[in-house]
C-alpha cells in the first residue's frame, strides 16, 4: 500500500462513475439517484470509466447526450477481451497521478474491490444518499446571500485598465485570460476563483507601484505594472491597491463561510452513509478532502537560521481534543500524521487555505512538521512578502489566533461508532495546513468601500462617470474637464447639505487634488 504515499493528492477532485447499472439501468432509462449526486459535486472532475468497449463509443456518446447527464472524460476498453476489473483498476491508478479521486460509484462488487485497493472510497448506488432534484442551478445561484458584483471603484480601474490595454500599454506578459476577467468586472461580474486570486495577485505585484513609470508625472506612464494593476481592480497607488485588497479579503471570507456551510451539508451526507454501513464498510471508506480549525497560540519570534522574516511555532492539531459536531464528533488519535510524515510528500502552508498564497514548504525546508505527544506542531519562517510581514505583525498581537489543515483519511484510518455519532481519527494523509485568518486586511480603509455608491447616490450623479473620475484622481493623472466639472458637482452639492466635519475634512482634501491636479 506504499502507493497511496506516491499518489497525487493536490490534484484537482475527480470522481469515478460506471454506466451500465450505474448511471444508466438495463432497459436503457437513466438512475436518477446517480444523476443526481454527481450533478451536486460542484469543482469535480466526473470521469466516466465504462466496460463499454471504444468500437461503441460514438453509440455511448449519444446515448450519454441524450440522457442529459454530463461528465467532463469517458474512457473504454480498447476491445472485449480485455478484462474489465483489470481495466478499471489501471484507469483509476493512471488517473490518481493527475487528481485527486475521491470517489469511484460502481454497482460491481469486484470493481469496488479493486479501487479500494487502490485506496479510492468505491460505493454501490445504493450506499449513496439521496439528493434532491428539483433545485436548478439557477434556483441555486438565486438563494446564495453573498453581493459578489464588484463595487463601483473596482469597475473603474479595471475600464481604465483596458483603455491602457487598447492603447499597447500593457507589457508582454499580459495573459489573455486577464483581459477577459477584465471586460467582466468592468461590467460587475467577478468570479469566486478571481475574487480568491485577486488579493494574493496585488500583493505579489504591490512593488511594481514603486517603479518610476508608476507615477503620472512620468513620461512613461503607465508602466506595465500599473496597467496590470487596474485591470485587475487595483489601482496605480498602494491605496487603491489596499483598498482593493481590503474588499476581495472580506468577500472571500464571506465566501469560504458559504463553502463551509455546503461542506456541513457533505458531511451530513457522509454521515448518511456511515450510518447505512457496517463498520468494515465505514472503515474501507477513503473520504473526500477534509478541513479541520484549531485556536493556536503562536510563538513569534525573529527568525535566527534565515533573514527572509519572523518564524512562529503552533499546533495545527491537537489529539484528543473533541471537536465541534461536524455533525459528528471528532477526535485525533497521537501517531495519526506519522505516515504523512514519514512519507516523500511535499506539504505548504497557506494562508486561509488560498493556493496562491504560500508561506512554507517542507521540501524548501521553511515548514517544518512533527508530532509530539500534544498534537502536529508546526514550525516556519515566514517569507519576506505582503502577507509574510502582515502576518507576523498579526500574529503577535494576537489578530490571528487559529490553524487549519486539509486531510483526508486511507481505508482504515478511521473508527466509528456503531451509530455513526463518534469518530476516531487514527491514520490521516495530510494535505496541507494554513494560517487561518478570519479578518479583512488593512481594515482602516474598509469605511470608505461603498462610499462612492453612496455618494453619487446623494449628489445625483451617475456612480461608473463618478468612480473614473475618482480613480484617475487618485491615481495622480491630470483630469480632464468633463472629470474635473463632475468631482466640482459633486462637492459643490456636498457643502449644501451642511457636512459633518469628517466630511468636509475630505472635501477639503478633494479640492486641493483638483487645484494640484486640474490645469
Amino acid at each position: 500500500m506504499e502507493l497511496l504515499s506516491e499518489r497525487i493528492e493536490s490534484g484537482k477532485l475527480a470522481v469515478i462513475a460506471d454506466i451500465d447499472g450505474t448511471l444508466i439501468s438495463n432497459d436503457g432509462v437513466l438512475i436518477q439517484k446517480t444523476y443526481n449526486y454527481l450533478d451536486d459535486m460542484s469543482d469535480t472532475e466526473i470521469i466516466i470509466v465504462t466496460a463499454r468497449v471504444q468500437a461503441d463509443r460514438d453509440t455511448t456518446i449519444a446515448e450519454l447526450d441524450s440522457l442529459g447527464i454530463d461528465y467532463d472524460q469517458l474512457f473504454m476498453k480498447e476491445n472485449s477481451s480485455v478484462d474489465s476489473v483489470e481495466f478499471k483498476k489501471a484507469t483509476a491508478e493512471m488517473l490518481l497521478q493527475k487528481y485527486n479521486v475521491i470517489l469511484a460509484i460502481d454497482n460491481n462488487a469486484e470493481n469496488r474491490a479493486a479501487f479500494r485497493e487502490l485506496g479510492i472510497t468505491a460505493l454501490n448506488v445504493s450506499d449513496i444518499p439521496e439528493v434532491p432534484s428539483d433545485q436548478s442551478n439557477d434556483v441555486q445561484e438565486s438563494m446564495r446571500a453573498i453581493n459578489q458584483d464588484a463595487p463601483s471603484f473596482m469597475r473603474a480601474a479595471a475600464r481604465r485598465g483596458l483603455e491602457f490595454y487598447a492603447d499597447g500599454k500593457a507589457g508582454d506578459g499580459l495573459t489573455d485570460k486577464t483581459v477577459r476577467e477584465a471586460r467582466l468586472m468592468a461590467d460587475g461580474q467577478v468570479s469566486d476563483d478571481k475574487w480568491i486570486r485577486i488579493a494574493a495577485w496585488i500583493a505579489r505585484h504591490m512593488p511594481d507601484l514603486d517603479a518610476p513609470a508608476a507615477s503620472p508625472s512620468n513620461e512613461s506612464y503607465p508602466s506595465a505594472g500599473v496597467v496590470a494593476h487596474f485591470l485587475w481592480g487595483s489601482g496605480a497607488t498602494k491605496e487603491q491597491a489596499r483598498r482593493t485588497m481590503s474588499y476581495a479579503d472580506r468577500v472571500v471570507e464571506r465566501i469560504r463561510n458559504e463553502q463551509q456551510d455546503r461542506n456541513a451539508e457533505q458531511n451530513e451526507k457522509w454521515k448518511t452513509i456511515a450510518l447505512n454501513l457496517n463498520n468494515d464498510e465505514r472503515q474501507e471508506m477513503t473520504t473526500t478532502v477534509e478541513r479541520r480549525v484549531n485556536t493556536v497560540e503562536f510563538d513569534v519570534r525573529n527568525g535566527e537560521a534565515s533573514s527572509d522574516g519572523m518564524s512562529f511555532t503552533g499546533y495545527a492539531a491537537v489529539f484528543d481534543s473533541p471537536s465541534e459536531p461536524l455533525p459528528f464528533t471528532e477526535v485525533i488519535k497521537g501517531g495519526a500524521f506519522q505516515r504523512s510524515l514519514k512519507s516523500r510528500n511535499e506539504i505548504k502552508l497557506f494562508m486561509n487555505h488560498n493556493t496562491d498564497v504560500v508561506l512554507g514548504s517542507s521540501r524548501a525546508g521553511t515548514l517544518r512538521l512533527s508530532e509530539d505527544s500534544r498534537g502536529l506542531l508546526a514550525e516556519a519562517d515566514l517569507p519576506d512578502t505582503t502577507a509574510g510581514r502582515d502576518l507576523s505583525v498579526l500574529m503577535q498581537r494576537g489578530d490571528v489566533n487559529s490553524m487549519s489543515f486539509g486531510f483526508s483519511v486511507p481505508p482504515r484510518g478511521d473508527r466509528w461508532s456503531d451509530d455513526g455519532s463518534t469518530r476516531e481519527l487514527h491514520q490521516i494523509r495530510l494535505h496541507e495546513v494554513s494560517i487561518v485568518t478570519g479578518f479583512p486586511a488593512y481594515q482602516a480603509t474598509t469605511a470608505s468601500v461603498r462610499s462612492l455608491d453612496i455618494l453619487a447616490t446623494r449628489t445625483a450623479v451617475d456612480v461608473d462617470a463618478l468612480s473614473d473620475a475618482i480613480t484617475r484622481l487618485e491615481a495622480g493623472e491630470t483630469l480632464d474637464a468633463e472629470h474635473a466639472d463632475l468631482i466640482s458637482e459633486v462637492v459643490s452639492k456636498l457643502r449644501a447639505e451642511q457636512p459633518t466635519n469628517l466630511e468636509l475634512l475630505e472635501l477639503k482634501r478633494k479640492q486641493l487634488d483638483l487645484m494640484a491636479k486640474v490645469f
